[in-house]
């Protein structure tokens, strides 16, 4: 059975109408399911705050800053792939400047294929981001059961004279017994106590 290909949403930030026009008709036709622009740099931190996009093009300048500022920030502080188009001639400065926020940096101007193709290498590097997150929230939640499983064998240690080997088998049984997770048995001495 063929695995869906997941469809990615993008966000255009160009101060020029007709580039967001051109760049969002270009997405569209790369199959990309959902493409919003915004004009300036304020105005994209407002949308971001309210939708969390895959992949954010930025194309400099922007009427509000240039554009690397802006990069380097919400390459920090989202998971979403980041490419920033810059003038030809200021490429190596700007690229030397956001490399290593995880920015990828695109010269202009840029053909259709080569806009292709980066579009690409972001969507993989949004994709491994996607996967690294779903990662950490898996460790985070096992972090959070190790936390409360321990707060519960400390009691069960406490209060009813168990072993920490004791205790833990009870939380075992418990657990296998009534059919729940290992973390709801521990909250439940926990909310007794």
């Amino acid at each position: 059975m063929p695995v869906e290909k997941r469809r990615y949403s993008v966000l255009v930030v160009s101060g020029k109408e007709q580039s967001a026009k051109f760049l969002s008709a270009m997405l569209l036709s790369f199959e990309y399911r959902q493409v919003d622009t915004v004009t300036g740099a304020s105005e994209a931190k407002r949308k971001l705050l309210q939708t969390r996009y895959d992949i954010i093009i930025i194309d400099s300048p922007l009427p509000d800053e240039l554009g690397c500022d802006f990069a380097a920030d919400i390459a920090y502080e989202s998971r979403a792939g980041i490419m920033l188009m810059v003038k030809g001639e200021i490429y190596e400065r700007i690229c030397a400047k956001v490399e290593d926020y995880g920015v990828l940096t695109v010269p202009k101007p840029i053909t259709r294929q080569d806009f292709y193709t980066a579009v690409k290498l972001v969507t993989s590097t949004a994709a491994r981001l996607l996967n690294d997150e779903k990662k950490i929230i898996k460790l985070q939640d096992k972090l959070e059961e190790i936390k409360l499983v321990n707060r519960a064998k400390f009691i069960l240690m406490e209060k009813h004279r168990m072993t920490e080997q004791e205790a833990h088998r009870f939380i075992e049984k418990d657990a296998m017994d009534s059919r729940r997770s290992k973390a709801q048995v521990a909250k439940e001495i926990i909310d007794k106590e």
